[in-house]
């Protein structure tokens, strides 16, 4: 009997290394991986080609050029928002720092992107001192503004969510009308979630699945 014991724990002995070692050979494709999110098209060859952000030109806080391409290849989480905003935005906005605060002293690359739906108030100066009040990091959390056409069709457009003004200032939050939503997007610009920014369980959702996007992202071994 003993000797039948020692055998089963001299297998499991040898068993147990070499499992671990295949599920760090292979774990990169056994885990849970995020839905791609929004209308999908069936090319020719079968190929799905999911919805992703399209082109754009807007400027950022230091009055540099914003595009399509200062996001792609980072994953990004973006919000819409206004500086003058007297309900929901300052939560947005400390959600964002959460998320901030979150990848402190990591190299991972992720971008956090504001966009104001109030740009004739919201110039590039007045985003910059906004930015200085949640302690954004310049390296790390973007302020977007530029043509309100621009923004607002890749509000609605791009990241799917909806931004709307109002004639009457009593409608919304002193006309604008806005999501509370979060977005998250991978490196190819297509929507993998989003999350309410009023909500800090959702908040802490949008963390976790942050983590799997990058391991889904991350370079083979």
């Amino acid at each position: 009997m003993r000797g039948g014991i020692r055998a089963i724990l001299a297998l499991l002995a040898f068993l147990l290394p070499l499992g671990i070692w295949l599920l760090l050979r292979t774990g990169k494709t056994h885990y849970k991986q995020l839905p791609k999110l929004g209308p999908a098209e069936i090319r020719g060859a079968g190929d799905t080609v999911w919805h992703h952000l399209p082109e754009f030109v807007l400027v950022q806080q230091d009055s540099l050029p914003f595009t399509a391409d200062s996001l792609r290849g980072w994953v990004h989480v973006a919000d819409y928002f206004f500086t003058r905003c007297p309900g929901i935005c300052p939560q947005l906005s400390r959600s964002m720092r959460r998320i901030q605060a979150h990848l402190e002293g990591s190299t991972a690359p992720v971008r956090l992107v504001s966009y104001t739906v109030d740009p004739a108030h919201d110039t590039p100066s007045v985003l910059r001192e906004y930015a200085g009040r949640y302690q954004a990091n310049p390296a790390r959390w973007t302020f977007v503004t530029g043509p309100e056409s621009t923004l607002y069709r890749l509000a609605v457009k791009g990241y799917l969510i909806p931004v709307d003004k109002a004639n009457d200032t009593t409608q919304g939050e002193l006309g604008y009308i806005h999501s509370d939503m979060l977005v998250l997007v991978d490196p190819d610009l297509r929507i993998r979630g989003f999350y309410s920014g009023l909500d800090s369980l959702q908040v802490a959702k949008l963390l976790d699945d942050l983590n799997l996007l990058l391991l889904e992202y991350r370079p083979p071994s």
